[in-house]
């Protein structure tokens, strides 16, 4: 019983690192920043900034699904 626990740990630990994406990693830094934004004009940047940064991904993805569903599931535990 034991070892099927630690089996379990282990899997669950790779299972979870796997779901991390440096551009969701990304992605989620710029919205960090969006929001910390102060200055109509600090907001404005963030904003163009992470629209395009996002937009972008979206095009690098486009054509690799099983990428793309990768930096999903990623984007959307940091949101």
């Amino acid at each position: 019983m034991k070892n099927l626990l630690i089996v379990f740990v282990i899997f669950f630990v790779f299972q979870s690192c796997e779901e991390n994406h440096p551009m969701a990693t990304k992605l989620c830094d710029c919205y960090t920043q969006l929001h910390r934004a102060n200055a109509e004009s600090e907001i404005n940047f963030w904003t163009d900034s992470c629209s395009s940064l996002y937009v972008g991904i979206l095009n690098n993805l486009e054509k690799n699904l099983s990428e793309k569903n990768r930096f999903n599931k990623a984007y959307r535990r940091c949101q």
